[in-house]
């Protein structure tokens, strides 16, 4: 179900602007609560103060609301899908719960300035660029955090959003709608941008490694990569590991991998890095030769045409990205 723009772009849902809202509000609400939706309101936030403002807000019973915070279970459907050699776990929303959350998840990035180095959920950025910004890479050092929207507690997440403005009701309340048995939902569509805002002091010790020691970083969601020109700093392995010692997250010990050219295959989301430019391997573009040859000779049963040519359609946007200015490495 899409909802209309009208409605996923104002930060008061079927509000067009905060005067209606207030008025909508009017003898509901305490003096107090009005004055901090007003500070919220200029801080270009959804101005979530409480149960009662928020079904006021998305025209709905405060039943409604209460029953998304305090009987979260119902509003869900868990299933699991394949990953790798295991499964991976999902609680995907029911539709009312999930229009909420993509109405949160438009709020919210509109106040998130993503830092240069973060390419994950993040709007008119991609895994291709992010790979970009290793190019002529000498060595990649990378991690991936294991479990990641599912270790991201309603602890920090209620943090987070103190720490935008609002008071720990409100914060609580966008947290509870968020999350499932105390962490994000994987399969909601809010869970990307709370995890990259829970996710900002970490990037900022990220950051901070890779400029101690002259490296390039980037971050791609759950994915963390480090490389450089020179000779690898062994020491960097042992500080980005104990970054995750004490947090929430941890890392997966089978997805720490450190590659050193020539020896070795630099590889960054799929894509090789150790030239001047980002490019698919070998094996793949072989690949993709097949695939061009037997569909330009219509030797591809039908049921398989579009998985092929969605490959060849992938290999376009590849070069694509590498070939605009926007894929090239930062400086």
């Amino acid at each position: 179900m899409k909802l209309p723009h009208s409605l996923l772009n104002s930060p008061f849902f079927v509000f067009s602007s905060k005067s209606e809202f207030l008025r909508a509000l009017a003898g509901e609400v305490t003096e107090d609560e009005l004055g901090l939706i007003d500070t919220l309101s200029k801080k270009g936030l959804p101005p979530i103060t409480s149960q009662s403002a928020l079904a006021a807000m998305l025209g709905v019973n405060p039943g409604l609301v209460w029953s998304f915070v305090m009987n979260t279970g119902p509003h869900y459907r868990e299933f699991s899908i394949p990953k790798g050699n295991g499964e991976r776990k999902i609680q995907a929303p029911k539709v009312a719960l999930k229009i909420v959350q993509k109405w949160l998840s438009v709020q919210f990035e509109k106040v998130y300035t993503p830092p240069s180095h973060v390419f994950g959920f993040v709007p008119n950025r991609s895994h291709v660029m992010a790979a970009s910004q290793h190019v002529e890479a000498a060595w990649v050092f990378s991690v991936d955090i294991q479990d990641y929207f599912q270790t991201t507690p309603r602890g920090l997440i209620i943090n987070s959003l103190e720490r935008l403005g609002y008071e720990t009701e409100g914060a609580a309340l966008i947290a509870s709608l968020c999350c499932y048995g105390g962490f994000l939902a994987q399969g909601a569509p809010s869970s990307p941008i709370f995890s990259n805002l829970c996710f900002r002091d970490m990037d900022a010790s990220l950051s901070q490694l890779a400029e101690e020691y002259g490296v390039r970083v980037t971050r791609y969601a759950d994915d963390i990569v480090f490389s450089g020109v020179t000779t690898f700093p062994n020491e960097l392995m042992n500080q980005v590991t104990s970054l995750f010692a004490d947090g929430p997250w941890k890392l997966a010990p089978q997805k720490i991998e450190l590659a050193i050219a020539p020896k070795q295959r630099l590889k960054v989301h799929g894509l090789l890095v150790h030239g001047k430019s980002a490019r698919l391997t070998k094996g793949y573009r072989n690949r993709l030769r097949g695939f061009m040859h037997v569909l330009a000779k219509g030797q591809v049963r039908q049921e398989d045409v579009n998985r092929l040519k969605g490959h060849l359609n992938y290999a376009d946007l590849v070069a694509r990205i590498v070939n605009s200015e926007d894929g090239k490495p930062s400086t």
